[in-house]
């Protein structure tokens, strides 16, 4: 009896070892997983969305286009849904057209699906070749456990008003105390006011929007301020909610003018990539036709610029064809097979569009795609002077910028680079900067003190690049914490 009884202390021994280890775990990977929700919330990262492969049902000319099935890998953490893909097919002379196709359906977090019975629009001639990419999608994730919605984390405590139905017809609020219960920060916070009957039915709506950020935990009160417009329906009382909010990270709350006591340092967002985004980085400036005589092959020249540090090749291009009225009446994707370099402008010469065979006066084009293959840590200072003239020799103090500087993003592991924010109004220089490095289990692994000796002038946001972080791409970090610490100003002169 006593063996047995010793049997079972030690099982439940393993037991409570066990059982707080699985739940460690768990909250790890909701913490990533929420950070993930976060960097996708507003537009979904598509790399992790690819169409592996697919097969035609019916692709005969005049008909409407079927596919027995598309099949689409997901290596993402997130599920997605509201899939949107665009198809492109090329006739016998390599003239494309696409369609946007949506898919109606969703796909789970790491998975590989097969999505059956997919029909385009009428084909306009037989496809010689297909392509098919991944157009746009929203995440999916579990809301009961991941809410991000401003209308169940603000929470209204307060609202005293007096209804004005003279002349004015307005809503004076006298208080407006609100909560924020969530761990999330926001800002253009929209209300609702809702007029009713004297059975509480209502007659009337209307809204309202304070842009005022909030972060977690805050609670705010905005006083002696109106709202215009009541109904002319007859309306016994009125009730206050909150509709929508915008969502923001930590840093944008920052911008935006919160207070850095209510940033919890060690929720700051992890390290955030500024990957390459073709369709953002690179820009049409302006465009000519080498030749656009119809019933020939049409050739056009282009003049794009490069925003970022990345040098592409490959850059793929969309020409909307509209009708006077903007309607679209023929798209294609042309690939100009060349490069562009970083921070620079470039013309394209006599691009080949395909056949042409349609009307060429009103066009619209943009950039779809390019292939990432390089990029620089560096950048060439423009030769052109600031309008913000600095104050040269002047003698420098030591001071605590605080609030005046914000980091605004920084990408530590690929380029060493760390984006500044000046929102104060003076000429900022020679700035302390600690850089700390933490692995998954939030343990401090490696930490670098630095200090930037430019200057960053008053509203100026300023990426600083190339900082040297030695053998930082060596070591095995899940996120970072950016701080700013002491910096130099001009001498103040009594």
């Amino acid at each position: 009896m006593k063996e047995l009884n010793r049997t079972v202390s030690i099982l439940f021994f393993f037991l409570s070892i066990i059982f707080p280890l699985n739940a460690i775990c768990d909250e790890r990977n909701d913490r990533v997983k929420e950070l993930e929700i976060r960097r996708n919330i507003n537009k979904a990262d598509l790399s992790n969305l690819k169409v592996v492969d697919f097969a035609w049902l019916n692709k005969s000319t005049g008909t409407l286009g079927k596919f027995k099935f598309v099949e689409i890998k997901s290596t993402s953490i997130l599920g997605f849904k509201s899939i949107n893909i665009e198809v492109y097919i090329y006739d016998e002379k390599g003239a494309p057209t696409t369609f946007f196709v949506p898919l109606n359906d969703s796909i789970a977090a790491n998975e590989t699906k097969k999505f059956n019975s997919i029909t385009t629009p009428i084909l306009p001639f037989y496809p010689t070749r297909t392509e098919i990419g991944i157009r746009s999608a929203e995440i999916s994730y579990d809301s009961q456990s991941f809410s991000f919605e401003a209308v169940d984390s603000i929470k209204i405590l307060d609202f005293n008003y007096i209804i004005d139905d003279s002349v004015a017809k307005i809503i004076i609020v006298e208080a407006l105390k609100i909560a924020n219960k969530s761990k999330n920060y926001y800002n253009d916070i929209e209300y609702r006011i809702d007029f009713m009957d004297s059975k509480q039915k209502i007659v009337a709506s209307k809204k309202f929007v304070i842009k005022e950020p909030i972060a977690p935990g805050q609670g705010k009160t905005f006083k002696n301020f109106q709202i215009p417009g009541l109904p002319r329906k007859q309306f016994a009382n009125i009730s206050l909610s909150v509709e929508s909010g915008g969502l923001l990270s930590s840093k944008e709350y920052l911008i935006e003018g919160g207070d850095r006591k209510h940033v919890d340092e060690t929720l700051l967002d992890i390290d955030i990539d500024d990957p390459p985004v073709p369709s953002t980085d690179l820009k049409i400036r302006n465009y000519s036709w080498a030749n656009n005589a119809k019933h020939t092959i049409g050739n056009i020249n282009v003049e794009i610029s490069n925003n970022s540090r990345f040098k592409y090749d490959g850059v793929e291009i969309i020409l909307d064809f509209k009708s006077p009225r903007g309607t679209t009446l023929i798209s294609r994707k042309v690939r100009i097979d060349d490069y562009i370099d970083p921070y620079k402008e470039k013309l394209f010469l006599d691009v080949p569009i395909g056949y042409i065979d349609f009307d060429v006066t009103n066009l619209e084009i943009h950039v779809a795609d390019a292939n990432m293959i390089g990029y620089v840590k560096t950048v060439e200072k423009a030769k052109k002077k600031s309008s913000y003239q600095s104050k040269q020799r002047t003698p420098k103090e030591v001071f605590e910028p605080g609030n005046n500087l914000i980091v605004v993003d920084y990408d530590i592991q690929n380029f060493g680079s760390i984006k500044i924010f000046n929102r104060g109004d003076i000429e900022i220089s020679d700035i302390e900067i600690s850089v700390e490095l933490f692995d998954q289990e939030d343990n401090l692994i490696k930490e670098y003190n630095i200090v930037i000796s430019d200057v960053i002038t008053p509203g100026q946001e300023k990426t600083f690049r190339a900082i040297d972080l030695a053998g930082v791409d060596q070591v095995d970090f899940v996120y970072a914490k950016v701080q700013i610490g002491n910096a130099k100003r001009s001498k103040r002169v009594d």
